[in-house]
């Protein structure tokens, strides 16, 4: 159990205990991803759990669970698979997902897990800014259309995903908790492509040398919501340059904001 500060009161970290906050859990993944939105039940969480997953929620001070962050063991005892991160709007930016993602790297490495993998839509910025500058997570495998047609806040594109692997025992990931990276950007870095009148296109450059950049908007969820057309443009367009980078040895291994939302991808031996 840990205590977040926040402006809105100290938050309570911890595992999910009655089946009263298992229901809670269920509601709370339809209030983050819309009415359409099929939760993952109680009937599953707690199996889950009692095999070896990981529960936690972050409670108010009224006892309401206003995040959570659910995993569960894989095939090799020592990664698990993370399934969700959740928070609720009205608590979002406090720092809340963060302080559920490290407490589970430490309730992971209590348990001899070492590293922990979840998948993400490459085109969402602040996810991009947790997942890889925040918490030190890289990238180098891409999921085609990984779930197939889904409602609410995926609907209308094919659902991309990035596979990110946390190295927990890592310095990079440990120096993280305390001492966030400034951003400065990468201005040694070629970008792979760039915005002209609002569309994406390719850079003349292409993927080359030791690091790229690859752009991405500022609101995916938003744009597509707006302009469907444009967020389709922009999933395949992103698509192509991950595929080919991934194929030539390229890997995730930062994200800024300076200049627009972009990727680091550096070629790793």
């Amino acid at each position: 159990m840990t205590f977040l500060k926040t402006s809105q009161g100290p938050v309570e970290i911890r595992e999910l205990r009655t089946i009263a906050e298992m229901v809670a859990a269920e509601s709370l993944q339809v209030q983050v991803w819309g009415k359409d939105e099929i939760p993952t039940p109680k009937e599953v969480l707690i199996p889950v759990q009692h095999e070896g997953g990981l529960l936690a929620g972050a409670f108010s001070t009224t006892g309401e669970l206003i995040a959570m962050v659910f995993s569960f063991p894989t095939q090799n005892p020592v990664v698990c698979h993370s399934h969700l991160l959740a928070t609720l709007e009205e608590w979002r930016g406090l720092g809340i997902g963060a302080a559920l993602k490290w407490f589970q790297r430490r309730w992971c490495l209590e348990h001899g897990i070492e590293r922990v993998r979840w998948t993400v839509d490459p085109l969402r910025a602040a996810n991009a800014e947790l997942n890889i500058r925040h918490l030190g997570g890289t990238s180098g495998t891409y999921f085609l259309d990984y779930y197939g047609a889904m409602q609410g806040i995926d609907a209308g594109a094919p659902t991309d995903r990035l596979l990110v692997e946390w190295d927990l025992p890592s310095q990079r990931v440990a120096a993280r908790e305390n001492d966030i990276p400034p951003d400065w950007g990468f201005p040694t870095a070629i970008p792979a492509n760039q915005i002209v009148q609002d569309l994406p296109v390719i850079a003349e450059a292409g993927l080359t040398g030791a690091a790229v950049l690859v752009h991405i908007p500022e609101a995916f969820v938003k744009l597509s919501r707006s302009q469907p057309e444009l967020g389709l443009t922009w999933r395949l367009h992103t698509r192509a340059i991950f595929q080919d980078a991934f194929a030539k040895g390229y890997r995730i291994t930062e994200f800024t904001r300076l200049g627009g939302p972009a990727y680091l991808l550096e070629l790793k031996d």
